[in-house]
């Protein structure tokens, strides 16, 4: 799809977009005064709703800002289907339970679907910690880098660290500590439509240009993020008080966590092209942590290369495989310290640590303490 031929789009659906509003929406703009009273409170500063609505079947409905908006916008599309563009990026069709963001500061347009008219949930945020709340979201870095698709090349060099060495459950005694790696939690996405009807943008992705893609949210994170919709609705229909405000701006918290962790852990698969997540790499570990298990045993269960499993499992959580799973394993030493008289010599035995000394010193560069130390802390 040409940029002349996105430009069709638009035109085409300012031409026919709906001037009024949709039957059942539900519409709140909370006032300007309102918000700068209460945005100076410490627990609404960081997050906090400046518009909020619900438009059902919102045939026509068409959006362009070229200027961008103050605000970070989220859209949720429960039912049907509809589209967005940001910055120079091509035209993304939006379905069925996937939300997008579209930053602040950022043209952008958007529209329903003529075809399968869009039920969408959306928000307006601001706050001094939007940019945090929302980090990652918006223009990704093209074809080619989006998740699960890193070139051959690529994996060819990533550095490993030898990690395919470590037997991560018998590595007492081998490393004397864990990896102090920083990684950015970025995330890129594929091509976008190209060809078809000029008020339904279709779907076969294109070679060029950068793109940021919509977070496809799990059936339960779709409902709750219609519950907080309404919980927040509900509230401020009552009257636009401090209190509900502050409440307000904390349901704010809990739908950007939820996004966060979506677009992080996508269920459609964090290895794109792989019919896995990384819940399914965590529960495998779990199930083995006294046990032994190897990163070739991780990245061949996740059907994918030990390079490309390692940059995609830090990219989720942070932590390299091996640094996970090391603390996965303290965890579970920390349940039995509390709930058990066995002896830390026992407890590193039955987790897979030969040496209880490395153990001891893996227990504490984690929790901050000896593990006799943490057995003599008072807790509950």
């Amino acid at each position: 799809m040409t940029k002349n031929t996105d430009q069709i789009i638009v035109n085409t659906m300012e031409k026919i977009r709906k001037p009024d509003g949709f039957k059942s929406e539900k519409l709140i703009v909370l006032p300007d005064h309102i918000l700068m009273e209460s945005s100076s409170h410490p627990l609404v500063r960081p997050l906090y709703v400046t518009d909020t609505g619900y438009f059902p079947r919102a045939l026509h409905h068409y959006r362009e800002r070229p200027e961008g908006s103050e605000a970070v916008i989220v859209i949720f599309c429960m039912e049907g289907e509809g589209w967005y563009r940001l910055g120079n990026d091509r035209v993304q069709p939006v379905g069925q339970g996937q939300a997008i963001v579209i930053p602040a500061q950022t043209p952008h347009a958007y529209g329903s679907s003529e075809k399968h008219p869009w039920s969408i949930y959306w928000w307006h945020f601001k706050g001094e910690q939007t940019e945090a709340f929302f980090e990652g979201f918006g223009p990704g870095p093209g074809p080619g880098h989006e998740p699960g698709n890193v070139p051959e090349a690529e994996e060819a060099s990533t550095d490993v660290c030898e990690c395919d060495k470590w037997n991560i459950g018998a590595i007492a005694g081998t490393a004397e500590g864990l990896s102090d790696d920083k990684t950015a939690l970025g995330v890129g996405a594929p091509g976008a439509p190209d060809g078809g009807n000029l008020t339904e943008p279709p779907s076969r992705p294109a070679k060029t240009a950068a793109v940021s893609l919509p977070v496809t949210l799990p059936p339960d994170k779709a409902r709750q993020l219609a519950e907080l919709f309404h919980e927040g609705y509900a509230l401020l229909e009552q009257g636009y008080t401090l209190n509900h405000i502050i409440y307000v701006s904390q349901l704010a918290h809990h739908l950007a966590a939820m996004l966060r962790l979506c677009r992080l852990q996508p269920q459609d698969g964090i290895f794109r092209n792989s019919q896995h997540d990384i819940t399914q790499t965590v529960r495998y570990m779990m199930d083995r942590l006294e046990g032994t298990v190897t990163l070739k045993q991780l990245a061949a269960q996740a059907r994918v290369s030990v390079p490309h499993f390692t940059q995609r499992f830090k990219e989720a959580t942070g932590y390299s495989p091996i640094d996970y799973y090391l603390r996965l394993k303290i965890q579970l030493a920390c349940r039995h310290l509390d709930l058990t008289e066995q002896s830390v010599k026992e407890i590193s035995h039955r987790l897979g640590f030969q040496d209880p000394y490395y153990f001891s010193r893996l227990f504490k560069k984690i929790m901050g303490k000896s593990p006799s130390e943490y057995r003599g802390t008072r807790k509950g």
